[in-house]
């Protein structure tokens, strides 16, 4: 049977996965994808465009005009002429689906300079807003007027999360559009990437929403435990790129009884972790991302006090950590720290610190994860570890013969825990070093 054959069910999921497999087909030459040679595209690295099937015959013509799932995640990036924004409007009129209504995930990029009139392209995107299930914008403030006729429609319905980041722009106009997109009670996912300053003005009534994820680039402390005290029954995962003062918190500690996830890049100059820390219980976390760790502070006396606060709190959470990153130019504190029980329920492992700087370091750390029990044999540190990436190493070799010894240590890889190890030298784009332990006995 020739593929031009093929049975329109067939060719669905065939289409489906031409357009959406992010994984294989986004792979090739990702210096040069699609969105930088086509303003209008599925993801930002898209290799791949449903435009493109409906020009092979009729049937596959037919077959992904009909499939609104094709045309329904749109990424508008850069917009240069009127038929820029024409296929922008023929994506929304084929993602629409039969009855209209089929959700709609929009990601719009502009920068301050466009050589085209952009006022019909955001009516458009706005006259889709009873569509919208995600949308993230990344825009210069210059176009958050045009934002303005949604100021008036009816509280959005169907959003499920956004994101917005828009270059310097009025913050009181910002704020009435953060507070049109949190009028939808289907809300589960925030994302700020703007600086967030006195936000606590917006008039959001966050106690009555139900997010289970909050992202922020740059927030108050504060303001935060504010946030955090809203969303303490739902909020499962929270990112924040740099926490910024005000320190002075009157605030009572909090117990976010269904955190799982807490990343928090880094905590920027003046903040102590321990201001963070000491205010929570987290009884369900088990993932946290440190990559910086506390490397702002040149204090050893402040470092001593993040790592003390951060104890302290897994240890009144009485949560088992499964996920852990960290980065810090003081390891030392980390290899004795996940000698430590509150640890040994780690199963993923990452340290992004500056290994391969400091060659005693990068061995004590393989030597700690490849000494043995006295009297099991099996591996003291970490035992039930199944992933680990190191971000900068000194030696491949070490690296090599710490998973040589984890491996003997359990008889074999048929009862090693650990599946899969990467490891790079500094500054390298690509790990030097992958192991993958799946498939070997």
């Amino acid at each position: 049977m020739s593929v031009l054959e093929l049975p329109a069910e067939i060719l669905g999921k065939i289409f489906d996965h031409y357009v959406h497999d992010r994984w294989k087909v986004r792979q090739v030459n990702s210096d040069r994808p699609l969105s930088k040679l086509r303003c209008i595209s599925a993801y930002s690295d898209s290799r791949t465009h449903p435009v493109d099937l409906t020009h092979v015959c009729q049937l596959w013509r037919t077959t992904a005009i009909s499939m609104p799932q094709l045309w329904a995640t749109i990424y508008a990036s850069q917009m240069k002429s009127e038929g820029d924004v024409k296929m922008f409007e023929l994506w929304l009129e084929r993602s629409a689906g039969r009855d209209g209504t089929y959700p709609l995930t929009l990601y719009i990029k502009q920068s301050a300079w466009a050589p085209v009139d952009l006022r019909e392209f955001f009516s458009l995107a706005i006259s889709q807003h009873r569509r919208w299930k995600y949308i993230r914008l990344g825009l210069d403030g210059r176009y958050l007027p045009f934002f303005e006729p949604l100021y008036t429609v009816a509280p959005l319905s169907t959003l499920r999360g956004f994101k917005v980041s828009f270059g310097l722009c009025n913050l009181d106009g910002l704020r009435r559009l953060v507070g049109v997109l949190c009028s939808s009670t289907a809300l589960r996912s925030v994302e700020f990437g703007n600086e967030f300053y006195g936000w606590d003005r917006i008039a959001v009534p966050w106690d009555s929403l139900s997010l289970t994820t909050l992202s922020f680039r740059i927030v108050e402390l504060s303001l935060l435990i504010r946030f955090l005290s809203s969303t303490m029954d739902t909020l499962r995962d929270l990112s924040v790129s740099m926490l910024s003062p005000p320190l002075s918190l009157d605030d009572l500690p909090l117990t976010m009884r269904r955190l799982q996830s807490l990343r928090i890049a880094s905590f920027g100059s003046g903040n102590h972790a321990s201001e963070t820390f000491d205010k929570l219980t987290l009884p369900s976390l088990h993932e946290l991302y440190l990559p910086e760790g506390f490397i702002s502070y040149k204090d050893s006396e402040l470092q001593t006090r993040g790592w003390e606060s951060l104890l302290s709190l897994l240890q009144r959470s009485n949560c088992k950590l499964q996920a852990f990153e960290f980065g810090d130019e003081n390891t030392p504190d980390l290899i004795e720290k996940l000698k430590l029980p509150l640890f040994e329920h780690l199963t993923s492992l990452r340290v992004t610190s500056l290994l391969e700087k400091y060659p005693d370091l990068s061995s004590r750390l393989l030597d700690a994860l490849s000494e043995a029990s006295e009297e099991t044999q099996m591996p003291r540190v970490l035992p039930l570890l199944e992933t680990l990436k190191l971000d900068s190493i000194h030696s491949e070799v070490s690296v090599r013969e710490m998973v040589s010894t984890r491996v003997a240590a359990y008889g074999g890889c048929g009862k090693l825990k650990l599946r899969r190890v990467c490891a790079q030298r500094l500054e390298a784009e690509e790990y030097a070093l992958e192991i993958d332990l799946n498939n070997q006995e």
